[in-house]
């Protein structure tokens, strides 16, 4: 159980109008979605807006808990983060909440001129805010570092999975590929997703053992496994479905809510600590998740459905994203996660 090492604040005044600020990778802000949940519950009323980078505000499009959702370039220059920064005073925030708390959504929150700022603190950067909280994190679901900034402002609330909702027209596009490519159609065994790729070389498992997986799951399963890929990544995965004993399925192309629809309609995902698993869990299919340099706690939803398995070398953790000797990787064995498959399927079907 985690223990915060929280210096609770008081002085948070009712709030109308809302800025949540979570910059950069596609999990980070799918993981702010509980805390938008928690603020919503404590503040039914208000108008919630989030700011967030382009490429993952896809995935918070109809989510109900908010009211706009703001755009940033991942590469703005400081005179267009400037000229937002003028739009965000403009709207006359009474709070603002940055999840992130980076150099530069640090000063873009101080220009919003809001009379609350809040954010974790952080040496260096507290002065940009009104509020920062001083918590010290354990070893916990990082979901619940996000609660913990709010509960020590005085808005409290539960644990819930990472909101997302997925729209028809993805719904319909990935049940169109499910046709062409004849799945369901008296298909025996689960429909498995793998995702054998990161855009971080320490967290990947050796790729060709995921083909060697997901041959032992036809034979073992009758399963129909589809290996999803990204930009950039469609000619390795190809390269590795071609690899495999059976005619496994290479995923069609997808945005991220086409993704989100793809993993929905599975019935479990495996793949390496990436966006894919946060998805997973906010859409309701069980994963396994192979985990190396991260810790499985702190990215592993508390549930029986969400799994994590690593090697067993001294180096575990080190939070790496490059690595020469792969030793955690190596280390895993394909026959150590189809265990955990079967450990998992088990709780599936049951």
């Amino acid at each position: 159980m985690r223990s915060f090492g929280v210096h609770y604040m008081t002085g948070i005044k009712s709030a109308e109008n809302i800025l949540v600020i979570q910059l950069r990778q596609v999990g980070d802000v799918l993981l702010t979605t509980p805390a938008i949940k928690v603020l919503r519950d404590h503040y039914p009323h208000s108008r919630i807006s989030f700011l967030t980078e382009t490429g993952p505000a896809a995935l918070l499009c109809g989510n109900p808990h908010l009211d706009a959702i703001i755009t940033r370039k991942r590469r703005n220059t400081f005179l267009e983060d400037l000229k937002l920064a003028r739009e965000l005073r403009k709207a006359k925030y009474d709070l603002v909440i940055d999840f992130f708390c980076n150099p530069r959504s640090a000063w873009m929150s101080f220009l919003t001129d809001a009379p609350q700022r809040i954010a974790t603190y952080h040496s260096g950067r507290s002065w940009w805010y009104t509020h920062t909280p001083e918590i010290k994190n354990g070893t916990c679901y990082a979901v619940e570092d996000k609660l913990a900034l709010l509960r020590a402002v005085g808005i409290s609330g539960e644990l819930t999975p990472p909101v997302l909702m997925v729209s028809e027209d993805a719904t319909h596009y990935i049940d169109e590929f499910f046709r062409q490519e004849h799945l369901l159609e008296q298909q025996a065994g689960p429909v498995i997703t793998i995702d054998p790729t990161s855009r971080r070389q320490a967290k990947r498992w050796i790729p060709e053992r995921y083909v060697e997986l997901a041959d032992r799951l036809v034979e073992r399963y009758q399963a129909a496994v589809i290996f999803i890929w990204g930009p950039e990544e469609h000619d390795m995965v190809t390269s590795l479905v071609q690899q495999g004993q059976y005619p496994h399925k290479l995923a069609c192309p997808t945005d991220l809510v086409q993704l989100a629809a793809l993993i929905q309609k599975s019935d479990l995902h495996i793949g390496n600590c990436s966006a894919p698993r946060h998805i997973a869990v906010a859409v309701g299919t069980p994963s396994l998740t192979i985990m190396g340099p991260t810790a499985a706690v702190n990215w592993t939803y508390p549930s029986p459905l969400h799994k994590a398995v690593q090697g067993k070398v001294s180096c575990l953790e080190c939070h790496k994203t490059e690595c020469k000797t792969h030793d955690c990787m190596k280390a895993l064995t394909v026959q150590e996660v189809e265990k955990a498959v079967e450990q998992l399927l088990g709780i599936i079907d049951n």
